[in-house]
């Protein structure tokens, strides 16, 4: 299952992928991001994108063109 930030569903559309793309998904612990727990999904690529487990929000990708809808933490 992949999650992602609804805000905006037309743009959110370039955050999934094929499940067929997906090689592994894992529960990670990261306590400066988010909830403290997050999903990172790996793809066949080599790419990947992490998810906060409680809200679903992208919050980090190996992808150029997720950059714009990742926090600004600023």
């Amino acid at each position: 299952m992949i999650f992602i930030n609804q805000n905006n569903s037309s743009e959110n559309e370039n955050l999934v992928s094929k499940d067929a793309d997906i090689v592994s998904e894992e529960i990670k612990t990261n306590f400066q991001a988010g909830s403290g727990k997050y999903r990172e999904v790996r793809y066949k690529d080599g790419g990947f994108r992490q998810y906060d487990v409680e809200t679903g929000e992208l919050i980090g990708s190996s992808y150029a063109s997720d950059q714009k809808y990742l926090p600004n933490l600023e």
